[in-house]
């Protein structure tokens, strides 16, 4: 791919992928290392927020370089996850949009717990197994000043918002991720802002969508076919891999049903599922989160994981798939994403 303008910061680099369109990248050292972007054409427009104050700040600055020091008059977020709208209180005073799920989802989020979690950090006696575990994937991150900021306007349909004479569209495609998915496509410079609909080399999970989640990626292939995609994780891509991510996940619901049966625990499921296509991807252990929340869905239990037991069964997961796997698990430079 040819890129336009790169603006370096200390955390997140700014990619130009169409004039005046920037794609804000993250290196990927954990679950909350995510990417977001910005729009500078009209009254500008900015897409996620990262997880703190300090990455959202560097993109208000990154914004003001290229727009000789504007501020976005909108702000849309992906969905409701903390690394994506937790940095929202930066542009507070543009237009937040969300979806209308995002602020009831937001309530499985404490971010006092989180900021604690983090402070106590990864070797914390004071912490449980699962802060701890999120201690490590939160490193490098302060959540000083943080707070949710409410959304001024809810959608629950499509829309579509004037930049000038640019039209962007947000597309309401959840459960899929999440229940509060947002798309940004940008139809003249076949740009995608997909979120966390899609994650670059990642194992993503769904909290209840898997289903759905398959035939949203049918339509970005199909329907929207952008020829850059950002994702909420990872490095820029194209179709190619939004349809290595829909496999995945097709081979997982086949394998999930093709060894279920009631008496089986999510762990032991789990290690029944051949992942062997996708070994190229980070942290193939996280497969479990997704079989434990459709096994929980499948017999009517609540879905969302048990965050303390969680670290315990990635590790086995882990030590599991080297096993079974041996060297065909591929080592993976964090900083690779930034490498474009």
């Amino acid at each position: 791919m040819k890129y336009g303008r790169i603006i370096q910061k200390p955390r997140v680099k700014f990619i130009e992928v169409a004039d005046g369109v920037f794609a804000g990248i993250s290196p990927y050292r954990g679950i909350s290392w995510a990417n977001a972007g910005f729009i500078n054409k009209g009254e500008g427009l900015v897409y996620d927020t990262f997880f703190d104050l300090f990455h959202a700040r560097e993109m208000r600055e990154a914004f003001m370089e290229v727009s000789n020091g504007g501020s976005p008059a909108y702000v849309v977020n992906s969905h409701y996850n903390s690394d994506h709208a937790w940095g929202n209180k930066v542009f507070e005073d543009a237009c937040i949009i969300m979806h209308k799920e995002a602020s009831r989802e937001r309530l499985t989020e404490n971010i006092a717990w989180m900021d604690s979690v983090i402070r106590r950090g990864k070797d914390s006696t004071e912490s449980t197994p699962g802060e701890r575990f999120f201690a490590a994937e939160f490193e490098g991150f302060d959540l000083e000043g943080v707070e949710w900021v409410l959304p001024n306007i809810e959608i629950k349909d499509d829309i579509n918002i004037r930049l000038g004479d640019t039209e962007v569209m947000i597309y309401n495609v959840a459960p899929a991720h999440s229940d509060s998915d947002l798309l940004l496509w940008m139809p003249k410079e076949k740009v995608l802002f997909a979120g966390d609909v899609v994650f670059n080399g990642c194992t993503a999970y769904s909290e209840e969508g898997t289903l759905n989640w398959v035939k949203v990626l049918d339509r970005i292939i199909d329907e929207i076919k952008p020829e850059i995609v950002v994702p909420g994780h990872g490095a820029i891509c194209g179709l190619e891999f939004v349809k290595e991510q829909r496999d995945y996940l097709l081979n997982l619901i086949s394998e999930f049903n093709k060894h279920y049966n009631d008496e089986i625990d999510s762990l032991s499921l789990t290690k029944q599922i051949d992942i062997s296509r996708f070994l190229h991807w980070i942290q193939p252990e996280r497969l479990y989160v997704t079989v434990d929340i459709l096994l929980k869905s499948k017999r009517g239990l609540p879905p969302l994981p048990i965050w303390n037991e969680v670290p315990a069964k990635l590790e086995d997961m882990k030590a599991f798939l080297a096993g079974k796997y041996s060297n065909q698990i591929k080592p993976w430079d964090p900083m690779s994403v930034w490498q474009e």
